[in-house]
């Protein structure tokens, strides 16, 4: 008797072990991690500076080996940085391992710490097509103002095969803004639109595959006839000053008086723009809620046709999102007793004040490789510390106006400063602070049929090594400063979701840095 086995195997894809960074934070003070653009450079710096490295430097030498393998070029950012910056863009929603030979760079390294590993993956790709205002050329010919707005930077020759318009079948010119080579966002207009005698539309369809997204979809645009002048689309835009973009079939005569014929409730003495066929009205207060709006036969075209029918909706003006931003961009402190620091915020209960101090002894090591603008958190830690903490309240939820409010803030409570050091005030707010009206917009979701993850990171690099179990951020935080932590902060990742206030992709990743430098004399 023969006995026959049929073995199954299957494989699964050996896990990459990385190295810790606090472990090598001897050798290593930063890496490319998390989720990045796969137009960005692969950037390692060094924890100490190498003798012979000039910036711009091309490094022949075989330091590091990326997985997937890229072709690129291994430069030098300064004595300390080096930039791998690939001949072509990575490649999408790819996970990619890059080892560091650290004993090619520096001599007599200890065992176990001749390589240094780490990964990053880049941006899921994904977009969005949004079609905004019709405007004219002629009482004929037409044009529909659009914009492509994608995850991460994708080419124009790319962003020009994922839409494409038709009008009773015939396929319309897609005319690009080609100022850009490379962008997230493209706007494009949908050309050479015909406006007959009668209503007819045009077909909006997108496909992601040129680019590996799941997107695809289609959208109906209706063009009124020649004789029909009518209200196409009207909406509320937030920002950088709320008003009411009413579209018309046909461009607006600019010389008429509007006073009467348009009505938004509970609003007096509102002002208007023509735009072509955009009638823009602003409002003399920040509205919220459900309004009513009402537009009277009165309006003029060019040619002096009036309005066909009234128009009368309800339409949401939606609170604005919570946000801050400062008044001044610095300045040079003067010996004073209050050190007085103003800035705005909207629909916020509190924000957290955080001071970082960059000592006087360090302040030529830190502009080495940052201005004064300088947006890197890692190479501050080299050079400074937090010396003030705190969580300020701004107002409740029954003072809450919806409206930018003015605060001042005395830091000289918070800290004495000293002659010759540079002080970095940071703003940041969380979900918990926000005021914003969630359930008012409970639903709402930028997202379209495409399935898109979040991400999510924990950031507190160094626990593992350390063992140590902290579940309070602000010990974390402690900790980090006392370098005994890479990162103490979590984020979740949805590009879709980052303007969302109710999403954590918002109020856990993008947190608001707003940074001022006094110089104290």
């Amino acid at each position: 008797m023969v006995l026959a086995f049929t073995l199954a195997l299957s494989c699964k894809k050996k896990a990459v072990e990385t190295d810790n960074l606090f472990k090598f934070r001897d050798y290593i003070s930063y890496t490319t991690s998390g989720i990045t653009s796969v137009a960005s450079p692969i950037q390692i710096n060094l924890a100490n500076p190498v003798d012979g490295w000039e910036m711009g430097q091309e490094i022949a030498d075989k330091i590091i080996s990326i997985k997937p393998h890229v072709e690129g070029k291994l430069t030098v950012g300064n004595s300390h940085t080096l930039l791998f910056k690939p001949d072509e863009h990575l490649e999408p929603n790819t996970e990619y391992t890059v080892t560091v030979k650290l004993n090619n760079i520096y001599k007599n390294m200890p065992d176990g710490f001749n390589n240094y590993t780490f990964q990053f993956k880049t941006i899921t790709p994904s977009f969005n097509v949004v079609t905004n205002s019709i405007q004219s050329y002629s009482k004929e010919w037409q044009y529909l103002e659009s914009v492509i707005k994608s995850a991460d930077v994708i080419t124009l020759e790319d962003a020009k095969i994922l839409v494409e318009a038709s009008q009773n079948g015939k396929t319309l010119p897609l005319v690009f803004n080609e100022l850009n080579e490379s962008s997230k966002h493209f706007e494009f207009k949908i050309d050479s639109i015909h406006r007959f005698l009668d209503d007819s539309e045009v077909f909006v369809k997108w496909n992601g595959t040129r680019i590996n997204a799941d997107n695809k979809g289609e959208n109906t645009i209706n063009i009124p006839g020649r004789n029909h002048f009518t209200i196409v689309d009207a909406e509320v835009i937030q920002s950088p000053e709320q008003f009411l973009s009413i579209n018309f079939s046909d461009p607006l005569k600019k010389q008429q008086n509007f006073d009467g014929l348009v009505s938004i409730q509970n609003v007096k003495n509102p002002r208007y723009i023509v735009d072509g066929n955009v009638l823009k009205v602003y409002p003399d207060s920040k509205l919220v809620g459900n309004i009513q709006v009402d537009v009277f036969q009165g309006i003029k075209n060019t040619e002096g046709f009036k309005l066909k029918k009234p128009f009368s909706e309800t339409i949401a003006f939606e609170a604005l999102k919570p946000q801050v931003r400062l008044i001044s961009n610095g300045t040079i402190l003067p010996n004073s007793q209050e050190l007085k620091f103003n800035f705005e915020a909207v629909n916020l209960s509190a924000v957290d004040v955080r001071v970082i101090k960059i000592f006087e002894d360090n302040i030529l090591q830190f502009l080495q490789d940052n201005t004064l603008n300088s947006n890197n958190t890692y190479d501050i830690k080299k050079v400074g510390r937090r010396i003030a903490k705190q969580t300020i309240p701004l107002q409740t939820a029954a003072e809450n106006t919806g409206k930018w409010k003015a605060y001042s803030i005395d830091l000289s409570k918070f800290f004495k400063a000293d002659a010759g050091a540079i002080y970095r005030v940071e703003l940041s707010f969380n979900k918990n602070y926000s005021l914003y009206d969630c359930d008012a917009v409970a639903g709402t979701s930028n997202s379209e049929t495409d399935d898109y993850y979040d991400y999510y990171e924990e950031e507190n690099y160094g626990e593992s090594y350390n063992d140590v179990a902290l579940e309070d951020e602000d010990l974390r935080e402690e900790q980090y400063w006392d370098n005994l932590l890479y990162r103490y902060k979590n984020y979740t990742y949805n590009w879709r979701e980052e303007q969302n206030p109710c999403h954590d992709a918002t109020t856990t990743s993008v947190k608001l840095y707003l940074k001022i430098y006094w110089l104290q004399t």
